[in-house]
């Protein structure tokens, strides 16, 4: 399992411009990488790969010692390497064509095990990051490293504020056995209300963009107003960053806090899998993209098997059109504005409550083969009448462990 670990870094003047022509230098790395590979299949119907250009590499940067030869060598084969798996993914059809990069955000430390990347001692107890052909750099060192080797190191920019993601190779957790799951819980992903628990639980969605769309849009025309390039337009684009970061990190941290207790009180949770790709591509981007659907569905894939748990994904076909009692099919269909269902059975509920308890049976169905005829879950769920839901028996939390943001 790897873990990322996300810390702040305070470079000095002279470290952060040093790390600035650094970006600058794999900028230009990466476009005439490009540059290469287009014209080599346009006049030649040759494509390039991964290993002949880092072999031009090595004589570019031994004519080139002030330039891409400053830089740490493994990053500039990391960058070839993010383009070559770029273009897997575009031929894969996973991913668009790569484009050329009127700037680079970060440089990674792919093996940072072998003493390119360290964490060390600074003045008056403080703690300062190594990284190599730059220097120590100082480091908001807030919690300690999980044990475990330290992979890869990836120093990012997010507007005026530097980055350090170190990424820990950690000893898989083992799953708990699903025959003594106590708390299971399903979980519907929506709009007005981020997720709806098979428990009864809703969580209103906080819509931080919607909250601070209106100074947004106010900064991002005051930028459309400056001279592209300007000293005054690079000032206000650090502005607009500086709105857009904070929106992202309210998002991240409220994320966080709600996937850790989830994973610390369910063990085993259950989502749709459903592609939020395609719906980024709806009337309804703006709206999802705001919710944060896979952030969620990602956090709890990492942080329930630490916790001890599991986490199962079902497919999505009648989720919402199902009686989560009878399991009898709206007919007809329900549409948007339908938000209680309400089955010939008798069963009326919510409409997202009704789907996270079918999500719930779909996971429990799903991982039946690895339980036996009949287990707590299925008792606790089989002893409630119709037009009730099986309420999760909470469980103490496992042994506390460092959470890794």
């Amino acid at each position: 399992m790897y873990v990322p670990f996300k810390y702040r870094l305070y470079p000095f003047l002279d470290q952060e411009r040093e790390i600035m022509r650094q970006l600058d230098e794999l900028k230009f790395l990466w476009n005439y990488a490009l540059e290469q590979r287009q014209h080599s299949w346009k006049l030649k119907k040759e494509s390039v790969g991964y290993a002949s250009q880092c072999k031009s590499l090595t004589e570019w940067r031994s004519n080139d010692s002030c330039g891409i030869g400053s830089v740490y060598s493994h990053v500039a084969q990391e960058c070839l390497h993010r383009m070559d798996r770029a273009f897997k993914s575009f031929f894969s059809s996973i991913a668009r064509y790569p484009r050329f990069k009127s700037e680079m955000m970060s440089l990674t430390y792919p093996d940072a095990y072998n003493g390119s990347v360290a964490v060390c001692d600074g003045k008056n107890g403080s703690k300062r990051l190594h990284l190599s052909k730059i220097g120590d750099v100082p480091i908001e060192y807030d919690r300690q490293l999980s044990d475990g080797m330290v992979k890869t190191c990836t120093v990012k920019r997010d507007g005026d504020r530097w980055y350090a993601v170190l990424t820990v190779e950690v000893p898989d957790v083992p799953a708990q056995a699903i025959a003594t799951s106590l708390s299971p819980v399903g979980i519907d992903l929506g709009l007005n209300h981020i997720a709806a628990l098979s428990t009864g639980e809703m969580v209103k969605a906080p819509k931080f963009l919607k909250r601070s769309e209106r100074s947004l849009k106010r900064a991002q025309r005051k930028l459309s107003r400056r001279v592209k390039g300007s000293n005054r337009w690079r000032k206000q684009k650090v502005v607009v960053q500086k709105h857009h970061a904070k929106v992202r990190d309210q998002r991240k941290d409220f994320a966080h806090k709600l996937t850790t207790g989830w994973a610390k009180v369910h063990d085993l949770i259950a989502f749709e899998d459903m592609d939020v790709r395609r719906l980024s591509g709806s009337r309804l981007a703006k709206s999802v993209h705001d919710a944060g659907w896979g952030m969620l569905r990602q956090m709890c894939a990492y942080k329930a098997p630490r916790n001890g748990g599991m986490y199962v994904e079902v497919k999505t076909n009648g989720t919402t059109q199902t009686c989560s009692v009878c399991g009898r099919v709206a007919d007809p269909p329900l549409t948007l504005k339908d938000r209680i269902y309400r089955c010939p059975c008798g069963h009326t509920e919510d409409r997202d409550a009704n789907a996270s308890l079918n999500i719930l049976g779909r996971a429990l169905k799903a991982v039946r083969q690895g339980m036996p005829e009949s287990t707590h879950v299925e008792r606790v769920a089989s002893t409630f009448p119709p037009g009730r839901r099986a309420v999760s028996v909470k469980r103490e939390p496992p042994a506390a462990t460092e959470v890794a943001f």
